[in-house]
């Protein structure tokens, strides 16, 4: 299999590989779920939330934070599109009226078995070419990377804070 090489040498830095690798996954993504006549309902980064919800439904967005990773304001505006396209909505808890539930709509809860062989299918193309365990090492590469821009921005946020704390007084 032959490797990409970038025309410039300076296009060569471990940033420049991510983003490409992440445009052309958001790329795929958008084919595969047109092939699969997903488009119409679901946007690329959905699912997160939406396979957290296959997996057990009527889940807290408390709960939802934790099980996707995502942040409250990601979560929150991805559930604003998928409530519109009427894949989940939210709801009041009914033990504790301040916790907002999402669960699967009919509609939702029916696409199951299409964006299972969606994940599949994408799942093949990033694995092509690709042992087991070449796999596991890029898994594990990949959550170092995302640890480590979580850190920065933890840290930036506190900095950010500080600063206008300071500004303040």
């Amino acid at each position: 299999m032959k490797t990409l090489r970038p025309p410039d040498p300076r296009l060569n830095e471990l940033s420049f590989w991510l983003g490409r690798a992440y445009y052309n996954y958001v790329g795929l993504l958008e084919r595969v779920l047109e092939d699969l006549g997903l488009d119409d309902r679901l946007r690329p980064g959905m699912g997160h939330a939406l396979f957290a919800l296959f997996e057990r439904d009527d889940r807290s967005i408390k709960d939802l934070v934790a099980r996707t990773a995502l942040s409250p304001s990601t979560l929150t505006g991805m559930l604003d599109r998928m409530e519109r396209h009427g894949v989940v909505e939210r709801h009041a808890d009914p033990a504790d009226g301040r916790v907002v539930r999402v669960r699967l709509t009919a509609s939702g809860k029916a696409l199951e078995p299409r964006c299972r062989g969606a994940l599949k299918r994408v799942n093949g193309v990033l694995g092509a070419g690709l042992s087991a365990a070449q796999i596991r090492k890029l898994k594990q590469s990949l959550s170092t990377i995302v640890g480590s821009m979580k850190r920065d921005e933890r840290a930036w946020k506190s900095r950010r804070d500080r600063i206008k704390q300071e500004e303040a007084v």
